[in-house]
């Protein structure tokens, strides 16, 4: 088992410390033409099974200008809609919540299944709007149909397809109970139900409304100013319309917001967000097909579309029929898009349901973070590495399939570093070769430097199968020329880690997240809250020491993140240290100087060294800043 350390602290622990959660982890940069589809390129790329493949051939590439894009997240590195990778690293994001103005949230924020609206320019995600359909207590389950309602609209789970429904806070469809608060996202069918893409557990976070339903407009009544949705009648004189100059019609998908749960069949709106696609504007939906009369009259996302022209990928035009789910890209006027290019997704697979970036929080093949997603490759094909090389820091692409709140990877692909990156990695040395001076270090080949630096040990220490913490560079070759070596101590027969996330099946003294369990004791030191409230859904991190026998850990500290206290935080190992006033955690810039620094100080926050910082977010140069008020370090 691999362990992350901080790297050369000015103080070493003697026990390895895994910093498992990123809330607010930003999905990084670019896109890279490595593996995927992307928004930007038409540049050749590498096929899921290795092969090469044109990009060019895949439809979805945005036009050079402005392109508004509707769908679902499918995959992350940077971030992918529909199968369709766009650069994240300018992108501004927010968070519906029915007011004209969306709250502000971070990259972290967007996470697997969510609903967004974006802007995207010359392929870079300028702003991403996260939008859930439905938000509500359960209020009935039917196993057999796989089906729940929530103030009466009724939601299906699905499990297989090209997008299996994922799960937070409940470890999927049976994990879930009358009365609990979930926030849906997914698609209207033309049968009004709800087609879930993801299912998220958790309590009203502030300033989130009452109410949030979603649903297609019907019998609209202008003069009564009311009108039907699913079983409801609406009334909405005193809603305020967006977006500006929108105007109701029946057949629109609509997301509404109240102050008050619906009674008697009768809901006031507060708000009503329409789906509405602006004149004149190339854009690309991506969802599934409704409202099916013919090629050139279907919608998708509660969008008109006329398809008679378009080019077709991934399908004939005998696969779009109610209920397929497609991606299509074209020019809207008089409120219908005709569309260029539309591309049917029947798996996984043709949504590109991948996961690119660094392993955080390895627990082992079978739990590990990856872009916030925790990650089973235990049965996984590997590429470029094996599965012994999984370890914090390794950089992967995964991809697989959502299996309730696990990932399930099918293939692994580990990536190699670019020239002149220079790296700080730790783990256990294989292929020890003295007289080459040379080693592997989970995926790298490791040289050491002429000039290295060897602390904590001498060269003569060094052998297969001791820890160690290297710095360099990459060179042309692709090897780490290692400047600066750690040995690290043996590592006792359990370790400290940290992980985080929305519990489920609490009882006394213990709860999950995925792929791990959570004991605590009376004696378990719990912040921000008491052990009762500790509940399913609620946001927790968790430290103390992980049992790979039982798959546990047994937390000496807790803390409880209370919906109406929450504030943005970041857990994880900084990196690109410059400053107290600039580093990252997963990803996301931090600055800490103003910060109450708890369980270290100042000297000790260098690279690899893991912290849980808490603050707010300020726009600082174009970008999303997390200003911290405590910076706590977790050794």
């Amino acid at each position: 088992m691999k362990i992350s350390v901080p790297l050369f602290p000015s103080r070493v622990a003697t026990l390895a410390v895994v910093s498992v959660l990123s809330l607010l982890a930003a999905c990084g940069g670019g896109g890279g033409a490595d593996d995927t589809r992307q928004g930007t390129s038409n540049t050749m790329v590498p096929s899921p099974s290795g092969t090469a493949g044109s990009a060019a051939a895949v439809t979805g590439t945005p036009s050079a200008g402005a392109l508004s894009v509707s769908g679902t997240v499918t995959g992350f590195g940077s971030v992918i809609i529909d199968g369709i990778r766009y650069d994240d690293t300018q992108a501004v994001v927010g968070i519906d919540n029915g007011e004209a103005t969306a709250k502000a949230g971070a990259l972290g924020d967007v996470k697997m299944g969510m609903s967004i609206d974006a802007r995207v320019r010359d392929g870079k995600l300028e702003d991403v709007t996260v939008r859930a359909a439905l938000a509500g207590p359960v209020a009935g389950v039917d196993p057999s149909a796989m089906t729940f309602t929530v103030y009466g609209q009724t939601v299906k789970v699905s499990t297989t397809g090209a997008t299996p429904t994922v799960f937070e806070g409940v470890s999927g469809f049976d994990g879930l109970a009358l009365s609990d608060r979930v926030e849906v996202h997914g698609t209207v069918a033309a049968d009004r139900v709800l087609q879930a893409t993801r299912v998220e557990r958790k309590p009203r976070e502030a300033g989130d409304p009452a109410v949030r339903l979603g649903g297609m407009v019907s019998r609209l009544d202008t003069v009564g100013k009311t009108f039907r949705l699913h079983d409801l009648t609406v009334y909405y004189s005193d809603a305020a319309l967006s977006p500006a100059g929108a105007t109701l019609a029946d057949g629109q998908l609509v997301v509404l917001f109240g102050d008050t749960a619906p009674a008697a069949s009768r809901f006031y709106a507060k708000s009503i967000r329409i789906k509405a696609a602006e004149d004149g504007a190339t854009a690309a939906v991506g969802g599934r097909v409704t409202g099916y009369v013919s090629m050139a009259d279907f919608r998708v996302a509660g969008v008109r579309v006329n398809a008679q022209g378009a080019t077709l990928d991934g399908g004939t035009a005998a696969d779009v029929v109610d209920g397929a789910s497609v991606a299509v890209e074209g020019t809207v006027s008089a409120g219908v898009l005709t569309a260029a290019k539309l591309r049917v997704i029947k798996t996984p697979s043709d949504a590109l349901s991948s996961l690119k970036g660094q392993i955080s929080g390895f627990l082992s093949s079978a739990s590990f973070k990856l872009r916030g997603m925790t990650v089973d490759a235990s049965e996984a094909a590997f590429a470029g590495g094996v599965i012994t090389d999984l370890g914090n820091g390794a950089g992967i692409i995964a991809t697989g399939h959502a299996d309730g709140n696990i990932f399930k990877a099918e293939r692994v692909e580990f990536l190699s570093p670019a020239a002149q990156q220079t790296m700080e990695v730790s783990g256990e040395m294989r292929d020890w070769n003295a007289e080459a001076r040379s080693f592997k270090l989970l995926n790298l080949a490791v040289r050491l430097a002429d000039s290295v630096s060897v602390d904590g040990g001498t060269l003569s220490s060094l052998a297969s199968g001791k820890r160690v913490a290297v710095k360099g560079t990459v060179d042309a070759a692709g090897v780490l020329a290692a400047t600066r070596v750690l040995v690290l101590p043996d590592l006792a027969s359990s370790s400290v880690v940290v992980v985080g996330g929305r519990a489920f099946d609490a009882v006394t003294y213990r709860f999950k997240l995925p792929n791990v369990g959570v004991n605590y004791t009376a004696e378990t030191v719990i912040e921000g809250g008491t052990a009762a409230d500790i509940a399913n859904g609620v946001l927790v991190f968790a430290k103390g020491r992980f049992d790979p026998a039982t798959r546990s850990v047994n937390a000496t500290w807790i803390e409880v993140v209370k919906a109406d206290q929450y504030v943005p935080r970041v857990a994880g190992s900084v990196s690109g240290y410059v400053s107290l006033a600039d580093f990252r955690v997963g990803g996301q810039r931090v600055d800490a100087s103003g910060a109450t620094l708890v369980d270290g100080q100042a000297s000790d926050l260098v690279n690899g060294v893991a912290v849980l910082a808490t603050g707010q977010l300020v726009e600082r140069d174009g970008a999303r800043v997390l200003v911290a008020t405590q910076l706590r370090f977790m050794q």
